[in-house]
């Protein structure tokens, strides 16, 4: 069901009943509200139950005394001599003023959202969880249960109101490839989750998804235009969004967990990996990976072909250097569909302000150099005569091959040639064979982007997120 109406000043564009439950599959019936910037958890208003916003306003405006109690002869951990000097001298009790900081809140919530008084926790208390899953199922088809409560109108209270800025949603079982049926989970930028969300059917599970993909879309496309604006050209943002990376044996924990949500930012001409979004410029240079977007190559892989586990939408990001290559996950193809896009028009718009590179070489035994133009073509400088011995438009570029080590072979169509297929083949070395494939790579894709203007027009990223 899609309505826009008002609810608690909330600019509603769709909501419906629903089960959330915990990893415990401890289920409760609630509503979700959804507003352009947030989801909006509601339960029924039964007094079990204090609101988290009405908290949060008492924990903001108010001081409160907390008294601690201290173990004999023993500080509070403290490193500061004064303080633990301080400590020691005190009686048994401790009394401390402490007032709530707000911008601290999303750096010390846990991200499992396990904290006293969280989301889940408010949810599945003692005083409200039935235990029966099949009374819990059957309010989805209780017009009764959703009007009234024992003859009265119902009352509804908030929750938590999760931030759809840089929020994920995903239907799979959190670091694997099995997926839910007929429910998803959504995790706030501050690592808040909403619980599983399970859906009456298939139709109102892709309802929800899809406004809630929309709506993160627009609102990240938004985060994008205001950074941009401090940005130098070179390094814009041309897009952000979570990706799920498959975790090499090395790199696993437990056994169980095979994925690790990243967080992908194209910025200038950086491919950019995170942990958690960045929240500021200074997060900006603290990423997990960094590379420059014409050293890498994005290979998508069919699901018809052979994958390492059941998970769809996957593709490669890989690097000159072996490990790591990035085994990568999208929800939907929709997803890898505006990346691809996306990263298209980095290396276009990188290789064009570029406009050439060249890699040392060695071509019959001579020290040359293998130059890339975006509107010369492809060339070979040879370094003691100072010349360049032959030259090849990009459009006239067959087939390339190397063995990963030292070789390169170029075929070109040539109408000179003297062989009967009009083939020239050019074996070259270099040191690093794969950062001169790569290069080249970027250099013809590049190539391809500019032929097509309307491509350079279209902005899939503005179209589906405000569409």
């Amino acid at each position: 069901m899609s309505v826009t109406k008002s609810h608690h000043n909330l600019d509603v564009v769709h909501h419906g009943i629903v089960l959330i439950s915990d990893e415990n599959s401890t289920s409760r019936s609630s509503r979700l509200l959804l507003s352009k910037d947030e989801l909006c958890i509601q339960v029924i208003d039964d007094g079990t139950a204090e609101p988290e916003e009405t908290k949060d306003i008492l924990m903001e405006n108010a001081t409160r005394q907390v008294v601690i109690v201290k173990k004999p002869e023993s500080g509070f951990g403290q490193s500061h001599d004064e303080v633990v000097n301080m400590l020691k001298s005190s009686g048994d009790q401790v009394t401390l003023g402490v007032r709530h900081f707000t911008h601290m809140t999303p750096f010390l919530k846990p991200a499992q959202s396990l904290q006293p008084d969280s989301t889940l926790d408010q949810l599945f208390d003692g005083r409200s969880t039935r235990s029966n899953k099949a009374q819990s199922e059957s309010r989805f088809s209780d017009s009764k249960w959703q009007q009234h409560i024992d003859g009265r109108e119902k009352k509804w209270k908030t929750l938590t109101s999760l931030p759809l800025a840089m929020a994920y949603v995903t239907r799979y079982l959190w670091g694997t490839d099995n997926i839910r049926s007929n429910s998803f989970e959504v995790r706030a930028v501050d690592g808040r989750s909403s619980g599983i969300v399970h859906c009456e059917d298939t139709s109102a599970l892709e309802q929800w998804i899809a406004h809630i993909s929309k709506h993160i879309l627009s609102l990240n496309h938004k985060s994008i235009k205001m950074s941009n604006k401090y940005l130098h050209q070179s390094e814009q943002i041309s897009y952000i969004g979570w990706v799920n990376e498959y975790l090499n044996d090395d790199d696993q924990e437990e056994l169980k967990i095979r994925w690790q949500p990243r967080f992908l930012i194209l910025k200038g001409s950086d491919v950019c990996f995170f942990d958690v979004p960045p929240l500021n410029s200074e997060d900006l240079n603290k990423c997990v990976y960094l590379y420059k977007c014409y050293d890498v190559a994005v290979k998508q892989v069919p699901n018809t072909s052979p994958r390492r586990d059941k998970r769809d939408n996957c593709f490669l990001i890989e690097t000159p250097i072996q490990i790591p290559n990035h085994y990568l996950s999208f929800e939907s193809p929709s997803g890898f569909e505006l990346f691809e896009q996306a990263y298209y028009r980095t290396v276009y718009n990188t290789v064009s302000q570029m406009q050439s590179r060249t890699f040392a070489c060695n071509f019959e035994g001579r020290p040359s150099g293998i130059v890339f133009d975006i509107k010369q073509g492809i060339s070979l400088y040879d370094i003691p005569t100072k010349s360049y011995i032959w030259q090849y438009r990009f459009r006239d570029l067959q087939a390339v091959a190397d063995d990963g080590k030292l070789c390169v072979q170029l075929s070109f169509s040539d109408d000179r040639s003297l062989n009967s297929d009009k083939i020239e083949v050019k074996d070259i070395e270099c040191e690093d064979v794969v950062t001169v494939v790569f290069n080249l790579h970027s250099f013809v894709l590049a190539k391809i982007v500019s032929t097509d203007p309307d491509y350079l027009k279209s902005n899939r990223y503005v179209g589906n997120a405000e569409d």
